[in-house]
Order: structure tokens, then sequence, then C-alpha cells
């Protein structure tokens, strides 16, 4: 083996030399280099690792904020239409309040009118009483040619006037 040594030209103690200081840098770089990189690291994928498990908590999150906005909006979508139906509900009972007051009034308006009716044909009646009276005084007056006397006056007027009504009716 040493000649393998020499053949290869190694120098022993430039060997150990170059061991020792490989040790040395090895120590070193392990101390000052290694583990701080290896706690930047770990701190990094500490970091991610935290990162992640908020981001998956922000995702439960979204989705039970969008379950419950889809909840408010069902709730609210069938409260308006409960508000609708009840305003629509009160809408049908007013008009047909409104149009039962209306048929109301009408028919009150039309007894109104049906009275006054009644009452003008009771006074034209009795002016048509009164002028068929007078006409008839006149008649007989012409048709006798003389004015008979007041009591068989008032006997036939009455008379006429009866049988007047008679027809009428």
């Amino acid at each position: 083996m040493s000649e393998l040594i020499h053949n290869f030209g190694i120098d022993w103690k430039l060997l150990l030399a170059q061991v020792v200081n490989f040790g040395i840098l090895l120590f070193l770089l392990r101390r000052f280099a290694y583990r701080p990189i290896l706690a930047i690291l770990r701190k990094r994928r500490e970091g991610i690792e935290h990162g992640l498990r908020m981001s998956e908590e922000a995702e439960r999150r979204l989705a039970s904020v969008d379950i419950m906005k889809e909840e408010v909006l069902h709730g609210a979508k069938e409260e308006a239409l409960t508000i609708v139906s009840a305003a629509h509900d009160t809408a049908k009972k007013r008009k047909d309040e409104m149009m039962y007051e209306a048929q109301m009034k009408a028919e009150g308006v039309v007894q109104e009118a049906k009275r006054v009716i009644e009452k003008e044909k009771a006074k034209m009646g009795e002016v048509v009483y009164m002028n068929a009276r007078e006409l008839i005084t006149h008649a007989l007056a012409k048709v006798l040619k003389k004015m008979p006397q007041e009591s068989r006056d008032t006997l036939l007027i009455e008379e006429a006037l009866r049988e007047l009504r008679a027809i009428r009716k």
C-alpha cells in the first residue's frame, strides 16, 4: 500500500492536514451555516404549514358563509313572497270592500231616485187631478151652457174624478 500511496504522489502529512482542515471546516459550516439554514428552512416550513392551515380554515369559513348566504337569501325570498302574498290578499280584500261600498252607495242612490220619482209622481198626480178638476168644471159649464148649482157641480166633478182614478189604477 505504501507503493500505491507513493505512485499516486500522496503525502500523508499533507493528507492529514487536509483531513484536519476538512473536519474544522465541516464543524464550522455545520455550526454556523448548516444549523441556521436548517432553522430558517424549518421556520419557513412551519410558516407554510400555518399558511396552509389558515387557508383551509378560510376555505371552510368561506364555504360556511356561502351556505349561510344561501340560507339567508332563501329565507329572504320566502319572506318577500309572504309579504307580496299578504299584500295581494289585503288588496283583494280592500277591493272587495270598496266594490261592496260602491254597490251600496249605488243602491242608495237608486232608492233615493225611486223615492224622489214616486214623490214627483204623486205631486204630478195631484197637479193632474187639480187640472182635471178645472177642465171638467169648464167642460161641464160649456156643455150645460149654464152654471149649475155648486152642489151639483161638485157631485159631478167628484164622480168624474173617481172614474178617472179608477181608469188610471
